[in-house]
């Protein structure tokens, strides 16, 4: 689930009404900067921490159009803003995301965009549990 709030917001912070995402083939590289979990040794956590996570994906001109409400939207009805604003090539957003029994997490991120990359950085928390992290994103081409 966290995995996934994290693609799907790195995919969202990639759009704007004003500069649309680019369609086509992204590869998105996320990297837990800090993890803290209740029971979890802190080396553990570190380790945690330390390795990136990637994903490649094809979005269509639909998505793309569609702007980021509707990208993120996509992840099952899990997630939804609290607060959203991108312009000018910042973005800034407060979302809240259902984690199963361990209730809700908020995710609040701030960066910047274009249509063919993004650069962000979130802060979640949920429970005892909080995380950082920085999604780069770029488009590779042609799906």
């Amino acid at each position: 689930m966290r995995r996934a709030a994290i693609l799907m917001l790195g995919l969202a912070s990639a759009a704007s009404a004003e500069s649309p995402v680019t369609p086509g083939k992204w590869q998105t590289v996320t990297k837990v900067e800090s993890m803290t979990m209740p029971g979890v040794p802190p080396d553990m956590a570190k380790r945690m921490a330390g390795k990136p996570m990637s994903a490649t994906y094809c979005i269509t001109p639909a998505q793309a159009a569609a702007g980021p409400r509707d990208v993120i939207g996509k992840t099952n009805g899990a997630c939804r803003y609290r607060s959203f604003a991108a312009a000018a090539g910042r973005i800034t957003a407060v979302m809240e995301c259902k984690a199963g029994s361990a209730g809700t997490q908020t995710i609040a991120i701030s960066g910047s965009y274009s249509p063919t990359a993004y650069d962000i950085r979130s802060k979640m928390s949920g429970g005892a549990m909080q995380s950082s992290s920085r999604t780069m994103g770029k488009r590779l081409g042609p799906c």
